[in-house]
């Protein structure tokens, strides 16, 4: 046994458990942080609790390793307790730690008293009010490893405010090296299910492989990419998969659902056998449940989640494990069964010929030379400019569609990061994964200006920090409204585009705001202007905004909408894709 406060117990225990980033606001139990500070964490204050959520989500996300936020008690708990919606939907380790009146002066109406724990039920995978000082440690201990452990998410631990300065006895304070990083162990599927797979594979006339957010966690490239060649099997991803296949590859299909082409969707409801790989196969990823049809298809499901398998899809193959140890044994028992399965030279001249014929289609918008500027050719010029290390993070709304859409990726790997439908959350998002990302990486935020408002105090925190993190810019798609909602109350009979009251915003500067934050900011009028004003945004030294002036009427074809809303645009002679 020990003797130590409260706050010597969480400093020693987030060290203890390979936490090295805090994000935090500060107010409740202040004196507990330079505490912490003395460990050698990695102490990044916010301006604001969201923000606070958001950077330790990003960089939870492209390390794969748990770390940390803070808020204190009452209204900023469930401030920070409703963005951990962003870590719980992508999988992200992020450990909240929250303040609360001390329990010898519950219910009397102490300033802010609230009961902040109902707040963290539906965005935590685990929630903890620890009431024993004695016991602080090993919760925050449980909290890490929950987090990282099977499907990750973001779990929390309250404490109340009289807890920091408390000296008790506790049990000596360890943690656990495996649990330091995603996966901290590598399950497999059952030898059986994997022999079922592979016949199904093997026998499978024409077989379609959707990836999810668990390629990336797993990081099972390797493995997703020789499964495909091995078998000539087409590779779809959705919005979170972006990445875990090379995008030049010719079996890619890009990215399937909502926020897909239609070209992969129709690739996936043509197939006779669907592998989903480490993805829930949820409503919005398979376009409503129409890419595949349940029951139209054959269907293997890996995941390492047990739950997600026949949630929406009857599989005909459950494969609980995870992916690349999974992948593995299958590759392994795949090149045993079928050393000399003829080449499907067909399927490849077949996705060749539909992605030949769709590029044709959207490249007179990319190339566009239109003023103000088509978000497509914001794409085409965002992927020309990007570096084989670069990592993008995009907004939600109208960006994300974009992004997914037609940003070409150089590498394989964690380089496409999207905010998991938070309108404004990427900037912050961005921002963290700036922190933990490698020394020869950027990072280019995608964002709108409806979405930047949200967080834009934080242009102060990154520049604060500036010594700290990677080269950080963000390109905003500014054609001053909501744009996602827009296109439902459109009059293309217009020439054009009326104000929309519900959806119209006055219009703003950002690289004017930038430089009055002391970074760096430019102002883009012109398609051809984009490429240099990105690169010469990064080799600032400081912080940058990059404002791209574009067209207000230019919509991003969405889900299964957009064929009333193509016949409707149509008939005014609007072409958009």
């Amino acid at each position: 046994m020990i003797k130590l406060s409260g706050e010597e117990a969480v400093a020693k225990a987030t060290k203890e458990c390979g936490i090295d980033h805090l994000f935090y606001v500060t107010g409740g139990m202040t004196r507990m942080f330079p505490v912490i500070e003395k460990t050698g964490m990695n102490m990044v204050l916010c301006r604001n609790e969201k923000a606070a959520a958001n950077m330790a989500d990003g960089f939870s996300r492209i390390t794969n390793k748990p770390s940390m936020c803070y808020a204190q008690h009452g209204a900023a708990s469930a401030i920070l307790a409703s963005m951990l919606y962003e870590p719980m939907y992508a999988h992200s380790p992020v450990v909240a730690l929250t303040g609360s009146v001390p329990t010898k002066t519950k219910d009397q109406w102490s300033y802010q008293e609230c009961y902040e724990m109902p707040y963290f039920e539906s965005t935590c995978k685990f929630s903890a009010d620890v009431v024993d000082v004695a016991r602080l440690a090993e919760y925050i201990r449980i909290a890490a490893q929950i987090a990282v452990s099977g499907c990750p998410g973001p779990t929390h631990i309250s404490m109340h405010n009289d807890m920091a300065s408390a000296v008790a006895e506790m049990p000596e304070i360890y943690g656990d090296r495996k649990f330091f990083k995603i996966p901290p162990f590598r399950t497999r599927a059952e030898p059986e299910s994997i022999m079922e797979a592979a016949k199904l594979l093997i026998n499978s006339e024409n077989p379609v492989m959707v990836c999810g957010t668990g390629v990336h966690l797993s990081e099972a490239y390797d493995e997703v990419r020789k499964l495909a060649e091995l078998l000539t099997i087409p590779i779809a991803t959705n919005v979170f998969g972006k990445g875990c296949f090379p995008e030049e590859h010719p079996l890619s299909l890009g990215v399937t659902g909502d926020y897909g082409s239609e070209v992969t969707n129709d690739f996936v409801r043509q197939a006779d056998l669907v592998f989903f790989v480490a993805t829930r196969a949820g409503r919005q990823m398979t376009e409503d449940f129409t890419a595949p049809e349940p029951g139209a298809s054959k269907i293997i499901h890996l995941d390492i989640d047990p739950v997600v398998i026949g949630r929406n899809y009857k599989a005909d193959v459950a494969l609980v494990g995870d992916a690349k140890s999974t992948l593995r044994d299958l590759l392994k028992l795949l090149k045993r069964m079928c050393k000399k399965r003829s080449s499907r030279g067909k399927k490849l001249a077949e996705v060749s010929h539909a992605m030949k014929k769709y590029e044709n289609i959207i490249s007179p918008m990319l190339e566009s030379e239109a003023i103000p500027i088509k978000p497509q050719r914001i794409m085409r010029e965002v992927s020309k400019a990007l570096g084989p290390n670069d990592i993008v993070v995009s907004d939600t709304g109208q960006m994300i569609c974009w992004s997914t859409r037609l940003l070409k990726l150089k590498e394989v790997g964690k380089v496409y990061i999207p905010c998991s439908g938070t309108l404004g959350s990427s900037f912050a998002l961005a921002m963290g994964v700036s922190f933990g990302a490698r020394k020869n990486q950027r990072v280019l935020n995608l964002i709108g200006d409806g979405g930047i408002t949200y967080n834009l105090s934080e242009l102060e925190t990154i520049l604060r920090y500036n010594d700290d993190h990677v080269p950080f810019v963000a390109l905003i798609n500014n054609n001053s409204c909501f744009s996602q909602t827009r296109p439902h109350n459109e009059d293309w009979s217009k020439k054009t585009a009326p104000h929309m009251s519900y959806s119209d915003l006055g219009q703003l500067d950002f690289a004017k705001i930038a430089e009055s934050f002391g970074c760096y900011g430019l102002k883009v009028e012109k398609p051809s202007e984009i490429g240099e004003a990105i690169q010469n945004a990064f080799d600032s030294g400081k912080p940058a905004v990059v404002d791209v002036t574009s067209e207000k009427r230019e919509y991003a074809p969405l889900g299964m909408i957009r064929r009333s809303q193509e016949e409707t645009m149509k008939k005014f002679g609007v072409v958009s894709y």
